[in-house]
């Protein structure tokens, strides 16, 4: 099912029926909840991996790929950046980044490594192949320890992502009844609706 679908069903879910045009539950609203709900997804299904194979895993269905990235070098740390359409999902290191890579016309033919924010320090002591990249995120940054000049370059990024365009059937139901669960425990809550700057308890 495609997102915008399944969008539209969960909010006739929530409405029984189809939302009138001045419906307060919008798509985009409804689509940040979704971002959620493939973020569980991804979990459950990494899980679902380890216990019926015994493998670390994340499907395919769940990775995006990206270009378009411009790049920047930070002049305190030599380091070279750029930012992410997101977060990576907090996945295990390899999984939350499949790939970094650059086109063949940029002559960068070996895929940089990915590293953690840990073993940064201890790397920063020791001599590095200069042909070698190393990269780890930071939050929405991708940052690379290189010595080649990466400015101009254009990588491409495969990561795992909740901008996915089709939801797994498999996870068809659970998605939506977890989202109905939110939206529900939204509902619930009552809303401040005074100007003291102070929440309702």
């Amino acid at each position: 099912m495609n997102r915008s679908q399944f969008i539209e069903l969960v909010r006739r879910n929530y409405y029984n029926g189809i939302p009138s045009s001045d419906a307060e539950l919008t798509s985009e609203e409804v689509d940040l909840y979704v971002d959620a709900a493939v973020g569980r997804a991804v979990t459950i299904n990494y899980r679902e991996a380890i216990e019926l194979d015994g493998i670390e895993t994340i499907g395919d269905v769940f990775y995006s790929t990206f270009k378009g990235f411009t790049i920047v070098k930070d002049n305190d740390t030599g380091y070279y950046y750029f930012d992410l359409p997101q977060a990576p999902l907090a996945s295990k290191r390899g999984y939350n980044i499949a790939t970094l890579t650059f086109p063949v016309s940029s002559g960068l033919a070996k895929a940089p490594i990915q590293i953690s924010v840990k073993e940064l320090d201890y790397m920063d002591q020791l001599p590095i192949p200069p042909s070698k990249i190393f990269f780890w995120p930071e939050g929405k940054r991708l940052y690379m320890k290189s010595y080649i000049n990466l400015i101009g370059r254009t990588p491409i990024v495969r990561m795992v992502s909740p901008k996915i365009d089709e939801i797994p059937e498999d996870y068809i139901t659970s998605s939506m009844d977890w989202i109905m669960g939110q939206l529900r425990i939204k509902k619930q809550t009552p809303q401040d609706l005074s100007n003291d700057g102070v929440d309702k308890a």
